[in-house]
This record gives structure tokens, C-alpha cells and sequence, in this order.
């Protein structure tokens, strides 16, 4: 019984990795892209929690703003106490309200957050459980961004961030649509 635990958590975390992973790989034209339209910056780092808690939109966790994964989206959606909803996506919808019309947000689990600024900092560390599996895992959010997701068609907002799940950190975006 317990090894069977300890190899589902093992294999869940290869799952969470692997998602990463995926969004990390782009093409380095698109990375030219990005760079440019990142030079508006729209969101103060210092209101990254009332950013984040205050949206009741989906904030998609991906390796670049255009990047392209087979296996799908993470995105979160935080409320004001202190909680966060993981769903799995197929895609960068235009609201919450889309995506659940479209019936696409396949529920992970719900995490606990919390908010503290090291340094220059925001840092977000999620506690809780996904696929029944527990897990903790924590962005470290570095500055903020725009761009425009060429395959949805829609300019985003949010901030680059370093992912670390286990002790492996890996450089990511947190982004929604811009309103």
C-alpha cells in the first residue's frame, strides 16, 4: 500500500513536470516576437496578490507566452481566501465563463497560497493536493509582461516567473487575457 502511494506521487510529479517541461520548448523566432512585445509593462510587481486574488479570470501557466504543448495549459484560479483552483486546458481562453462553456477545464485540485515578498520578490507558494496526490510547489515572480498569444488570438498580461516544483526550478510565464 504504501509503495504504491510513493509510486503514484512519483508519478504524478513526473506528470506536473512534464506539463512544465513541454511549455518550455519554442521556437526561438517566437522568442524574438515576445521580446518586443514585452516592452509595455502593465501590472506593478508590488500588487501582484491583489492582482492575482482581485481576477476572477484563469491565469495560465505555460513555458512563453506562445508556447505550444501537446499534453495542454495549467491554469489557476486564485480567490481572496487564500485559495487556488488548478484546471488542465486545452487552450488560452478569452474568460473563465468561455472555457467552462466549452466544457474544457478539467478540474486537478485546489491549492492553498500564500503571499510573501523576499527582496524584490513576490514570491507564491501553493500547498494542497492535485490528482489526490500531495504536492507543494512555489513561483518566484520576477517582473511583469505583455504580449499577444498568436494561436488564441489575444494579448495577455501577467509576469515572468521561476517555477520550483521539488527543487527544480524552470523559467515560466503566469498570464491571462488582458482586459
Amino acid at each position: 500500500m504504501k509503495k504504491s502511494r510513493i509510486i503514484a506521487a512519483a508519478l504524478s510529479l513526473v506528470a506536473v513536470m512534464a506539463v512544465g517541461l513541454a511549455g518550455c520548448s519554442s521556437s526561438s523566432q517566437s522568442g524574438s516576437n515576445q521580446q518586443a512585445s514585452f516592452k509595455n509593462k502593465t501590472t506593478k510587481k508590488s500588487d501582484v496578490k491583489s492582482t492575482l486574488t482581485s481576477s476572477k479570470q484563469l491565469w495560465y501557466v505555460t513555458g512563453s507566452v506562445n508556447a505550444k504543448s501537446n499534453s495542454g495549459l495549467e491554469a489557476y484560479r486564485f480567490n481572496s481566501n487564500g485559495k487556488a483552483t488548478v484546471y488542465n486546458v486545452n487552450k488560452i481562453y478569452k474568460s473563465y465563463s468561455a472555457a467552462k462553456k466549452d466544457n474544457a477545464l478539467s478540474k486537478v485540485g485546489t491549492l492553498n497560497t500564500t503571499f510573501k515578498t523576499k527582496g524584490d520578490d513576490t514570491v507564491i507558494n501553493f500547498k494542497g493536493k492535485l490528482s489526490d496526490i500531495p504536492m507543494t510547489q512555489k513561483f518566484t515572480v520576477k517582473q511583469t509582461l505583455t504580449g499577444k498569444n498568436n494561436a488564441a488570438k489575444l494579448k495577455v498580461a501577467g509576469y515572468h516567473i521561476n517555477r520550483d516544483v521539488d527543487d527544480d526550478v524552470t523559467k515560466a510565464v503566469l498570464v491571462k487575457v488582458a482586459e
